[in-house]
Formats: C-alpha cells, sequence, structure tokens
C-alpha cells in the first residue's frame, strides 16, 4: 500500500574523490529506495563538485517484512568509456524525514571505509493526499548552484 510520495532532489555534491590526473571526471548520481532507482543526468566535466539540481518522486509503500524500504541507498558514478566507476556510496534512514516531513542535509559517501565525498539532498515527504509541490531550498539562490571556481590545468 502507498503511504505517500518522496520528493527527492539531488542538489550537488562535494569533495568527491577524482582518480583522473589529466582530465575531471564526469559524474552522476544514484538514489535507491527499496525497488525504485533513479538516477541523474551525467555532469560533464563536473569533477569532485558537481552540480545536477535534479528533482525525483518515488513512492513510499507500506513496510513489508524482510524488505528495507526506510533506507535511502545515494551512490556517485563516474561516467566511463567502458564501465562506470563507483566513487563512493551512503545510507540514510528515512524514518525521521517521514516523520517531521522534510530533510536537507549533506550524505557522506564512503567506499571500503574511506571517505569519498558528499552528496547535498533536499527531500520532502507528503502524505498520499495533498497536491506536490517542490519547496524552497535552504541554500540562498546565490549559492544553490554555486560550485568553486576552477583551477587552470598546470
Amino acid at each position: 500500500k502507498k503511504l505517500g510520495t518522496l520528493v527527492v532532489v539531488v542538489l550537488k555534491a562535494r569533495h568527491l574523490k577524482d582518480s583522473h590526473r589529466f582530465y575531471k571526471q564526469d559524474p552522476y548520481a544514484s538514489i535507491r529506495l527499496g525497488e525504485s532507482v533513479k538516477q541523474t543526468k551525467v555532469d560533464q566535466r563536473g569533477g569532485q563538485h558537481p552540480v545536477w539540481d535534479e528533482e525525483f518522486r518515488i513512492p513510499v509503500l507500506e513496510a513489508v517484512p524482510g524488505l528495507d524500504l526506510r533506507t535511502l541507498k545515494v551512490s556517485a558514478f563516474s561516467k566511463e568509456s567502458r564501465a562506470d566507476e563507483l566513487i563512493g556510496e551512503g545510507l540514510l534512514d528515512i524514518s525521521d524525514t517521514l516523520k517531521r516531513g522534510e530533510f536537507d542535509d549533506w550524505v557522506k559517501l564512503e567506499l571500503n571505509g574511506a571517505f569519498r565525498g558528499e552528496v547535498f539532498l533536499e527531500m520532502t515527504y507528503y502524505s498520499a493526499d495533498p497536491p506536490l509541490a517542490r519547496r524552497p531550498s535552504k541554500f540562498s539562490p546565490r549559492d544553490r548552484l554555486w560550485r568553486p571556481p576552477a583551477t587552470p590545468p598546470k
């Protein structure tokens, strides 16, 4: 049974681990809740500080024994010509978000126990009935899509 909708804005990332030496990586993010998987577009040459600002609507279902429907998995990948490279992933318990209705914060990404960067999520939970609307960001309009200036190659 559908309880409501979780609106997730995958805004941006910071300090992503970049294994490229001569060019910037092309990162994208993926989120998974239960069987629902959503993916951002690739931020071409986004490097360590990509900006996506993509909104996804994920159905929130009643808890089912043996299936974790309250943990959101956040992953960041680097788009590669052969196989995409996992940068890092993090888990977020959304139980509190379902009670409070909101979550705006950085989610830490790790790979094999090592810090690999952070992804900023803006989440709003809507119970099954009211209309859906995107709420204002906690970042100022000037800072919302800001990323550090590109440093020229040496």
